[in-house]
């Protein structure tokens, strides 16, 4: 038995070489299957690694425990590749929060993501520090997002960026999602989402919020 699991493991866990992102991704769709299927209890990172094809050295090499491991799926679902936050070159900044937005309000509206947060809401174990709230571990990605819009060349004004890019998506995506988990249907609320961001981007600009950014 134990020589069949390490044959689907692969020799040791150790992955080919220029196949470590091949491996990762392996690692995150075997846990994201498996946190849905079974919950956060019944999910062992020793499962994800055999389900992943992989050794597991390779997955505490990359997560130091389950709450880690459940943390980047989370940030893998809603963190979305580069290419889909794209606007057009020299858009102007409203333009750029509204694209950013929206596709972040979709990756987080998506079934597996509301899935992912149901179970943060009834009482998984906080990955990272215990006093951090769920909901900001669920859209932490989307702040990023969103301060890659606000400062996609500025790398000196990042934490300024991230500071206004946390209060925009906490405006624009929590109500959204408690309604989402209230059991509203997801495509009325995206329907209702582009009116709402515009909203509050308006709203940031007469506080004078945006009024230093480009």
């Amino acid at each position: 038995m134990e020589g069949e699991v390490q044959a689907k493991r692969g020799r040791g866990g150790r992955p080919r070489a220029g196949s470590e992102g091949e491996v990762e991704a392996r690692l995150l769709a075997a846990a994201t299957r498996l946190f849905l299927e079974r919950g956060y209890e019944g999910t062992s990172c020793d499962q994800v690694a055999i389900d992943a094809r992989a050794g597991k050295a390779s997955i505490y090499a990359r997560y130091a425990n389950k709450a880690a491991l459940f943390s980047a799926v989370i940030d893998h679902l809603l963190a979305g590749p580069a290419a889909r936050d794209a606007v057009a070159p020299g858009a102007p900044l409203d333009e750029r929060l509204a694209v950013v937005a929206m596709r972040v309000l979709e990756d987080a509206l998506a079934a597996d993501a509301l899935a992912l947060l149901r179970l943060l809401v009834a009482g998984l174990p906080q990955p990272g520090q215990a006093s951090a709230r769920a909901e900001q571990l669920f859209w932490q990605a989307g702040v990023t997002r969103v301060a890659n819009a606000i400062t996609p060349d500025d790398t000196g004004r990042a934490a300024a960026a991230s500071a206004l890019a946390g209060q925009f998506i906490e405006m624009v995506l929590a109500p959204l999602l408690l309604r989402a988990l209230l059991g509203q249907a997801v495509a009325p609320l995206l329907a209702s989402a582009p009116a709402r961001i515009e909203a509050v981007i308006a709203l940031l600009r007469t506080s004078g919020a945006l009024e230093d950014w480009a």
